[in-house]
């Protein structure tokens, strides 16, 4: 799918939805093996269908406004904002079940949005699961992204940029939106003094960043930054067609972790969940 960029288009909104498309043309058909010995029952505690629930209901609210898009593109415009929220919170569910079900501890329910994205780079880095497209799997230091560059403008083309160009943005982006959360917890303006480069260096620097963490760090840009372009002059085409997209990338992903997640509650539970 291709928006073209002209001078009444908006570089922000060209940008996302070139990273958002890419993503989802990379994803199509991903799946997610695992390398972990799973053998023994594990208690089957009410609160598993609970979050199974939660998933349901939050992937049946998506499918039906984009099906509600899909009659009235006008509608688009609406749901933009908060499809990367919605999003988000139907894969972080279907994490905190998986990780229920690999560790058998209850407290997995308890684990923050920081601290569940931490264990999936986790379980990525020790290759415990392996995704089918390998840019899946891959770790990036932030120090070292922060680094790279890339053409200029090749953000807003459809055309004329290569895969790992793509990728190199997309990573890019991820980090720059990690640091400025650090920037932010940490009450940081610049790293000029002393102490805040100290702090950069080991707290910040070494922190790696995957492409599977595009969807926390979207649903962050979601709640506070970077969606000033819903008040500008965008056709109603271009918001379905974002829509679009980001609700196709979505649903490769739930598809991906249903099939984990049943594969591993069979023999944990002796049931499949999803």
């Amino acid at each position: 799918m291709i928006i073209n960029s002209n001078e009444d288009d908006h570089q922000d909104f060209i940008t996302h939805f070139n990273y958002i498309d890419f993503l989802n043309n990379l994803s199509k058909g991903v799946s997610i093996s695992r390398n972990l010995t799973i053998e023994k029952r594990i208690l089957d505690i009410p609160i598993i269908n609970k979050k199974v629930n939660l998933v349901k209901l939050t992937l049946k609210g998506i499918e039906v406004e984009h099906k509600i898009i899909i009659k009235e593109e006008a509608y688009a415009v609406v749901c933009v904002s908060w499809i990367s929220v919605k999003a988000y919170y139907l894969l972080y569910n279907l994490c905190l079940i998986l990780k229920y079900l690999v560790t058998g501890n209850k407290t997995a329910f308890n684990s923050s949005h920081l601290g569940m994205l931490k264990d999936f780079k986790g379980y990525i880095s020790r290759n415990e699961l392996v995704f089918s497209v390998s840019e899946f799997n891959q770790l990036h230091s932030c120090k070292r992204i922060l680094s790279w560059k890339s053409r200029s403008g090749s953000n807003i083309r459809s055309k004329g940029v290569d895969n790992n160009e793509r990728l190199l943005q997309i990573i890019k982006k991820l980090a720059n939106y990690s640091l400025e959360e650090f920037k932010r917890t940490n009450n940081i303006k610049s790293f000029r003094s002393k102490k805040d480069k100290l702090l950069f260096n080991n707290r910040f620097a070494n922190e790696q960043i995957s492409i599977c963490g595009f969807f926390y760090w979207y649903r962050i840009k979601a709640n506070y930054r970077d969606l000033e372009y819903l008040n500008k002059n965008i056709g109603d085409d271009k918001f379905r067609n974002f829509y679009d997209s980001y609700y196709e990338l979505t649903v490769n992903f739930y598809k991906a972790f249903k099939v984990l997640i049943n594969d591993i509650a069979k023999i944990r539970l002796g049931r499949e969940l999803l």
